[in-house]
């Protein structure tokens, strides 16, 4: 590998951190769950210009119990979920994380478009190197966009055992400001009771000869609270996800589901849910019973609190067409099926403290499909349509997961993109290499366009017999045509197009045998992870880079920051990575992406 001598960008990013790596000491631990989740709040008082908004993420593992099992979790200031961040667009944030976890790091904040700042988009192996142990880095980028969004960790699946949390960002000018009297942050997630690290359960799912599926979960939660075997001493079966209401007033609930690989439906008994926004979009309001939500993906609902006074349950039900158990997994002894129907309640003020009696809709979980794309139509939508004889950049991504015949009669499990598994370069950012202009390799999954504003589109070719969502670094992207399930390489001539006001998202369900076109303009200069958000996937590569605008993006003023100089010898200073030790055989470097 080719390293550089003078102070280039590829410092963070390759841990400019390290010449400035200060001695850390404990804080005090706040408390291990995240009780802003359970407090409702108003939108933010608009902000006067220029304003910073500052947090600081001390990163530490800790032992934690969220479903009653307790275990080492890798946490956010001591708490599970992480901190909600909270900030109005056109703020800044200015995000300063401590790294004491122990193993590198870096956090990614999901659905944001880090317009112009692709080096804070905390990808590993793209825009960015892990952050060491004992050191700090600041993330410090403009908020272009307002909606739901989440942060989380961007290194091996450090995110599956914790690390991660909310972000809202509240609009002053936003058109359903006056819809809701309130608002809540609602989580759902599935949960392991087995740390994903050596000698845990990334490095068995990753061994040579293992044929079976991803990893099935323990339990489930809502805003990081479960229920894992009630009759052990310990366990409170009385303790829930409990969020407080008052009667006529209304409520929005932001959802965000930030599993590892589990799809969830979504119901509040006796209260319907009006769907306002998709993934930071308005969108024209449409009241549901129950929401199908993926990996990855937002909604923004409203409950009118219009019942008699009383308890009710919130139900986040696991779609078992998510866990797949056609084959043995690393896990098959797992509960998870047993109590597939996580709960929390929803109080009215003054009723009892006691467990609700209501019952539910009726829910479809036979299938993990989004929301018919024709019901979530934006409220004010910019037209994707271009004008006749524009050309148009197409980019085909077949996606899969395959075996692999390896040396010595091994097997092994890759997801692949175009045939080619991801391998990222994590000590030599792809960011970097479009500054010094070097070239891609292969295992890259590189796709470069450089046309200011041209109208690109990805066609996502599912050729597996189950769902996968897909999630877009950089942007967010209309959903312009989806084909008929069955006929995942279906002729573009034949699909139905959708140019009048099709959805528009940066986390869509690709489903089973099928394929999305998904339209965007290149806007927005940088390297932008396109994959699978099954966190199992992207571990095994089923990654794709684009490489938009790099003429433009090597004119971009990089930021002379402390927390970003240094020069990229230092990295093996502290042994925490070694792109020596990267065996293809053993499909990946043993920390991840």
């Amino acid at each position: 590998m080719k390293f550089k001598s003078t102070f280039t960008f590829l410092s963070i990013l390759c841990y400019g951190l390290l010449v400035s790596a200060t001695h850390l000491s404990e804080r005090a631990i706040e408390p291990p769950v995240n009780n802003s989740l359970f407090e409702s709040f108003v939108p933010l008082s608009e902000s006067p210009k220029n304003v910073i908004r500052n947090y600081t993420f001390e990163l530490r593992k800790v032992n934690l119990s969220p479903d009653n099992f307790t275990r080492q979790v890798w946490s956010v200031n001591g708490q599970y979920p992480g901190p909600l961040i909270r900030a109005n667009i056109g703020d800044t944030l200015n995000i300063t994380v401590i790294n004491m976890l122990g193993d590198p790091t870096s956090i990614h904040y999901h659905g944001l478009e880090q317009r112009n700042t692709s080096w804070y988009d905390g990808a590993l192996g793209a825009t960015q190197c892990p952050i060491p142990s004992g050191v700090n880095f600041s993330y410090v980028f403009n908020l272009t966009q307002s909606g739901t969004y989440w942060y989380h960790s961007h290194f091996s699946a450090q995110y599956v055992d914790g690390l991660k949390g909310p972000i809202v960002i509240h609009d002053p000018n936003d058109p359903h400001k006056n819809e809701s009297d309130f608002e809540y942050v609602m989580t759902v997630s599935d949960w392991y009771h087995t740390p994903t690290g050596d000698p845990g359960m990334l490095p068995r799912f990753r061994r040579k000869n293992y044929v079976g599926f991803d990893p099935l979960p323990d339990s489930g939660e809502i805003s990081g609270v479960g229920h894992y075997n009630c009759t052990i001493p310990t366990c409170n079966p009385n303790k829930f996800a409990t969020y407080s209401v008052q009667s006529g007033k209304r409520y929005r609930f932001r959802i965000i589901n930030m599993s590892a690989m589990t799809h969830f439906r979504i119901s509040i008994d006796q209260h319907p849910l009006t769907i306002i926004e998709v993934e930071g979009t308005p969108i024209k309001p449409v009241t549901v019973y129950s929401i199908p939500i993926n990996i990855a993906q937002r909604y923004s609902v409203i409950v009118v609190a219009n019942q008699s006074v009383g308890n009710y349950w919130i139900r986040a039900n696991l779609s078992h067409c998510s866990l797949p158990t056609d084959n043995f997994t690393i896990n098959n002894e797992t509960p998870v099926f047993a109590n597939d129907q996580i709960t929390g309640i929803l109080r009215y003020d003054g009723a009892p403290l006691t467990n609700p009696t209501s019952q539910p809709y009726p829910t479809n979980t036979s299938n993990c499909h989004d929301p018919d794309n024709s019901i979530l139509k934006p409220l004010n939508p910019p037209s994707p349509a271009v004008p006749q004889g524009t050309n148009i950049t197409r980019i085909n991504l077949e996606i899969a997961v395959r075996y692999r015949q390896m040396s010595g009669n091994n097997i092994m499990f890759f997801g692949m993109i175009n045939n080619s598994t991801y391998h990222p370069s994590l000590a030599y950012p792809s960011i970097q290499k479009v500054i010094d202009n070097s070239s891609f390799g292969s295992s890259d999954n590189a796709y470069t366009y450089n046309i200011f504003n041209e109208p690109i589109e990805i066609l996502l070719n599912n050729t597996e017999n189950r769902t996968h969502p897909f999630h877009m670094h950089g942007h967010t992207f209309w959903v312009v045509a989806q084909g008929e399930i069955g006929s995942y390489n279906q002729p573009l001539s034949s699909l139905k197009y959708d140019y009048d006001n099709p959805t528009l998202r940066d986390t869509l369900t690709v489903n089973e045998l099928s394929l999305s076109v998904i339209r965007y303009y290149a806007n927005n200069p940088g390297v932008w992870l396109i994959h699978c958000h099954i966190e199992w996937h992207i571990e095994i590569g089923m990654v794709a880079q684009l490489v938009e605008l790099p003429d433009a993006f090597r004119s971009l003023a990089i930021p002379d920051n402390p927390s970003i100089r240094s020069v990229s010898q230092k990295i093996r200073i502290f042994g925490q990575l070694n792109e020596n030790n990267f065996d293809d055989s053993d499909c990946w470097n043993d920390q991840g992406i």
